[in-house]
């Protein structure tokens, strides 16, 4: 039992760290761009309309949780792609699916109007 809990602790702090690396809506856009394909970091600088040295911030964010990943061009090692971690999206949803299958959030726990009730309040 140690280790399940040990190991659902480890899930829950590395969704947790993914999750809050996706609370910006600039690095949500970057992940939502990167999810068509790997881009160069000044391709993303250009569709979000920021300066490079902002999107690196934010690059530098979604790196760390491990969202995305780089990789270096054989032609130019200072050029790099970044891309999206599709198992760090599937941690998120993993986490956001055991919340929602908890009694309290389940479809059961929805009226017809699609509002939350808990014991019997909206």
């Amino acid at each position: 039992m140690a280790d399940f809990v040990g190991t659902k602790h480890f899930a829950d702090r590395t969704a947790g760290s993914i999750i809050e690396a996706l609370s910006d809506p600039t690095r949500r856009q970057i992940v939502s761009l990167l999810s068509h394909g790997p881009r160069r970091a000044g391709e993303l600088a250009a569709e979000v309309g920021m300066s490079a040295p902002a999107v690196s911030r934010h690059l530098r964010v979604l790196l760390s949780a491990e969202v995305i990943a780089d990789e270096r061009i054989e032609q130019d090692a200072r050029a790099r792609i970044f891309r999206v971690r599709p198992e760090a999206i599937k941690t998120a949803r993993d986490w956001l699916d055991s919340v929602l299958s908890d009694t309290v959030l389940s479809d059961t726990a929805l009226s017809n109007t699609g509002s939350l009730k808990v014991n019997g309040y909206e």
